[in-house]
């Protein structure tokens, strides 16, 4: 089982994210890592970042034709003013306590998250759709969305 810290945040007035995965990057240099749910062994996310952007997966292990069942847009590095590219980045991969929700914060903010319950990631552009014919949707990371996750 992955290493769990309590994070220092409440999630839906109950429950408590734990962080699973903290590492420092710069988000012009790739990098691949990704954590199991805390509770689901077969729930899966992964950050990556190639050349061009960053993008947060969400993979169920029970699909073996094709587990990455979404993904969420995080950031395209030519947006990114070119002197900040060079300082570093805080990573975290939290997951809520009853394993269904994963949180990517760079900076202790949620810049995508996804709800495998509810089969719903969110990000700032709602991009890119969900493949047709999936059951996730994916809706905007609004500020009161924020405020909710980080109460």
């Amino acid at each position: 089982m992955p290493l769990r810290n309590q994070w220092h945040f409440a999630y839906k007035d109950t429950s408590m994210l734990y962080s699973v995965l903290t590492d420092h990057i710069l988000l012009n240099e790739p990098y691949r890592n990704g954590a199991h749910s805390t509770q689901h062994e077969h729930l899966v996310v992964m950050f990556e970042i190639d050349e061009e952007s960053g993008y947060f997966y969400a993979m169920d292990l029970h699909q073996t034709e094709q587990p990455v069942v979404d993904s969420l847009f995080v950031f395209r590095v030519s947006d990114i003013e070119q002197h900040s590219l060079k300082e570093p980045r805080r990573l975290e991969i939290c997951w809520s306590e009853d394993g269904y929700q994963a949180f990517l914060l760079i900076n202790g903010y949620p810049h995508a998250v996804f709800d495998f319950r509810q089969f719903v990631g969110y990000n700032h552009t709602k991009f890119p759709m969900p493949e047709l014919g999936s059951m996730w949707v994916n809706k905007e990371t609004t500020n009161e969305l924020v405020e909710k996750w980080l109460r």
